[in-house]
C-alpha cells in the first residue's frame, strides 16, 4: 500500500460520475490516474462524454488521442476535417454548412458556429478542445442566440403593440 494521501473525488466531478466510478471501485483521484486512459474507457458506464469530463479534471489542455487512425469517410470526402479527431457527426454538420477545412473553422469560431442549427455548446467544446486548446467561449446570456432576420430576431414582434 502506498504512503501517498488519498485525494477524494468529491467536488472535482459531478456526483453522477463519482457514483459510476465508485461502482467500478474507483474512489480517489490517484485511482483514476492509475486507470487513465485505456482502462477508464473500457469501464462500464463510462461514455466518451464522461471520459472527457474526467480528462478535463486531470489535464484540461491535453486530450487523449487513440492509437488507431481515424478512417476516411466517403460521404464527406471534400473536407480536410476528416483527418482531425472531431466526431464524424460534427464533421458532417460542418461540411453541410460550408466549413471544409481548419481555416474556415477558425474563421467561423465562435459566432458563426453557434448559429448553425444543431450545433450546440457540446459541439463547440469539442472544437475548442481540438483546435483552440485553453480557450473557452461563453455566450453572454448562456443560451444559444436567436436566429436573426433583417427586422430583428425571429419570434420577437417588431412593433410595440401586442400581436393577437
Amino acid at each position: 500500500m502506498s504512503d501517498e494521501p488519498a485525494t477524494p473525488l468529491d467536488g472535482k466531478l459531478p456526483l453522477s460520475l463519482i457514483r459510476v466510478l465508485a461502482k467500478n471501485n474507483i474512489h480517489t483521484l490517484e485511482a483514476v490516474k492509475r486507470v487513465y486512459p485505456e482502462a477508464l474507457l473500457r469501464m462500464r458506464g463510462i461514455s466518451i462524454v464522461r471520459f472527457r469530463q474526467i480528462e478535463a479534471m486531470l489535464n484540461p489542455i491535453e486530450i487523449y488521442q487513440p492509437v488507431y487512425a481515424a478512417p476516411q469517410f466517403p460521404d464527406v470526402h471534400d473536407t480536410a476535417l476528416n483527418t482531425s479527431f472531431l466526431p464524424l457527426a460534427l464533421v458532417r454538420l460542418l461540411a453541410r454548412n460550408g466549413i471544409f477545412n481548419e481555416t474556415q473553422l477558425r474563421d467561423a469560431y465562435p459566432e458563426r458556429l453557434m448559429g448553425i442549427n444543431s450545433f450546440g455548446i457540446g459541439s463547440l467544446r469539442e472544437v475548442e478542445r481540438i483546435f483552440f486548446p485553453g480557450q473557452r467561449y461563453e455566450s453572454p446570456s448562456g443560451k444559444k442566440p436567436l436566429p436573426m432576420l433583417p427586422n430583428g430576431p425571429i419570434g420577437v414582434p417588431t412593433s410595440s403593440r401586442r400581436v393577437r
